[in-house]
């Protein structure tokens, strides 16, 4: 074999190849509004996953809040008691308590924050998903309306040759019979004029009969007043 002839193939295989693998668009598009909405059911798990961080963030700062206020009140206690010692330890237990307040609250708009973007990039790829639904849609839709155009379309050119083809073989139908029409007239011309023909014969015939008998009926006519006078 050829170089030629075995790039030609190489070729022609790998086309086919090519057109093999390439996929129908529709089950492209659906194959991408599947990932879609597997990337938008991640995107809610993880917004819920934010909002309940956000929730137990919340409340470990609403505790640390009344823990620090208790923690105060007993600051408080011990400086109306005259307790040194209680209240320096009250203060730096209310100095952890506030700088613990501080980091839950930090949290606390960190995961709101966060909650609020997630939310906002969720709803936009709800509306992403749901505007790629309807494109989807109004493209099936656009498809087989198309189809159903060029069926229509075909079936009018098909009408028009199947009118075709029937109004030819109306007219040959129409030729042929005019062509029998002009055989039997020709046929009853030349039966006229052929001497030996039997239509003639049969003509010359009955002229002769009439003759005959036109003949008897006068004889008929002569013989009848000598026979039946007239008054007897």
């Amino acid at each position: 074999m050829s170089i030629k002839r075995r790039i030609t193939r190489i070729v022609q295989a790998n086309r086919n190849a090519s057109a093999e693998s390439r996929e129908d668009p529709r089950v492209q598009a659906q194959n991408a509004q599947q990932a879609q909405r597997a990337l938008l059911d991640r995107a809610r798990r993880g917004a819920a996953d934010v909002a309940a961080h956000h929730h137990r963030v919340g409340l470990a700062a609403n505790e640390a809040a009344d823990y620090l206020n208790r923690v105060e009140a007993a600051v408080a206690a011990a400086v109306q008691r005259g307790d040194d010692a209680a209240a320096r330890a009250a203060i730096r237990e209310s100095m952890t308590a506030r700088r613990r307040l501080e980091t839950l609250t930090a949290q606390l708009r960190e995961a709101e924050q966060q909650a609020r973007r997630l939310h906002d990039d969720v709803r936009r790829l709800e509306q992403r998903v749901q505007q790629n639904a309807m494109d989807y849609d109004a493209m099936l839709a656009r498809r087989a309306a198309a189809e159903a155009a060029i069926g229509v379309h075909d079936a009018l050119a098909s009408s028009s040759r199947e009118a075709a083809a029937i109004e030819a073989a109306r007219r040959d139908a129409e030729l042929e019979v005019r062509r029998f029409e002009a055989q039997v007239q020709a046929r009853e011309e030349l039966s006229w004029s052929d001497p030996s023909s039997r239509r003639l014969q049969q003509a010359f015939e009955e002229l002769e009969a009439d003759a005959a008998a036109q003949q008897e009926l006068e004889e008929l006519k002569r013989r009848m007043p000598r026979e039946h006078p007239p008054g007897q």
